[in-house]
């Protein structure tokens, strides 16, 4: 069982550009992963480098008027399925076949994804009764049962409105709708963005439990470098559309090779090392901008401090020397 990303390219339509030439942007450049069961696969990177079109793109819910898929396969491979099938060549209509039951997703904010004029229990038991032929009766059930596991009273909450909910709460209505259907991989964008520390651990306990229990490979998108440690198996490192390196967790926060991975660990404060006072915290200088997408070099180029003359080239994503599937794009990597 494996969900595996090739070569997958997201143009984002730029027209107002200076260069008249150049209609789009890669937002998702060359992207390359693959998951297999039971594994849970962080994707870091600050805010405007491509992530949550990434994660939408698997699905193809990017949105068509302003974004495109260029190029790639998305195969996946279930239990449930005798052949491995690539999601982008599939039919807008059999889509529904793999959204939900075969891959599914929980969204960034709860507030926006949740229908706020119905009740919790028809949003869950809608997908139920989209995907399986059972009563209404079955599916009522089902969804108190799946919102019970999720710390809620599915009895009382569910004839309730989202607006009757707290942020936790919702966020967990939304990780119930997401696994109602038993899917194999599960896409988390960024699911504690908007919820306290004590909530976000709570949240981050029931997606390990989901992991473990019914082994499901998950894709975490954040851009909580604390957050990834914990959960993840291994980590992707995003910046610009592009990988700039990817490799088991320990090993990339233990031992980063790329200088945006390098800076993305200093700017975070670490109990324990220590307070000190009057000392600012690492931030990295400059910020993402619209021209870093392009190619032609280095799109960390502007904020590095490592950068050179030979970093205004294209620069490919390489394995690292003495690691396995260890992989980073630079030429002074390590």
């Amino acid at each position: 069982m494996s969900l595996e990303i090739n070569n997958l390219t997201v143009g984002l339509y730029n027209l107002e550009h200076k260069q008249k030439s150049v209609n789009h942007i890669d937002v998702v450049d060359s992207f390359f992963l693959k998951v297999e069961e039971g594994e849970a696969v962080s994707i870091v990177g600050e805010s405007g480098s491509g992530k949550s079109l990434l994660g939408l793109s698997i699905l193809r819910l990017n949105p068509s008027g302003v974004s495109k898929i260029i190029s790639g396969e998305i195969k996946i491979k279930c239990f449930s399925q005798k052949n491995e099938i690539d999601i982008l060549k599939l039919k807008r209509e059999d889509l529904a076949d793999v959204r939900g039951r075969l891959v599914s997703m929980i969204f960034q904010d709860p507030n926006t994804s949740l229908n706020p004029v119905m009740r919790i229990g028809a949003q869950i038991t809608e997908a139920i009764l989209a995907h399986k032929k059972v009563s209404k009766k079955e599916a009522k059930d089902t969804a108190i049962s799946y919102l019970n596991s999720m710390n809620i009273d599915g009895k009382s909450r569910f004839y309730s409105y989202p607006y009757e909910m707290s942020g936790g709460m919702r966020q967990r209505v939304m990780i119930a709708m997401a696994m109602v259907l038993n899917p194999c991989f599960l896409i988390a964008d960024e699911p504690t963005t908007a919820l306290d520390v004590t909530t976000s651990l709570q949240v981050l306990s029931l997606i390990e439990g989901i992991k473990e229990k019914s082994n499901v490979g998950v894709i975490f998108i954040t851009h909580d470098l604390t957050v990834a440690k914990r959960i993840s198996d291994r980590i992707c490192v995003f910046y610009a559309g592009q990988v700039m390196e990817l490799g088991k967790t320990e090993e990339v926060m233990d031992n980063p090779a790329h200088p945006y991975t390098l800076s993305l660990i200093r700017s975070v404060p670490y109990l324990d090392k220590g307070y000190k006072p009057k000392q600012r915290l690492f931030t990295i200088p400059g910020f993402l901008a619209e021209d870093d997408f392009y190619k032609g070099k280095c799109r960390f180029y502007s904020r590095c401090f490592k950068r050179a003359d030979d970093c205004l080239n294209d620069i490919s994503l390489t394995g690292l020397t003495g690691s396995k599937n260890r992989y980073v794009r630079c030429i002074k990597a390590g």
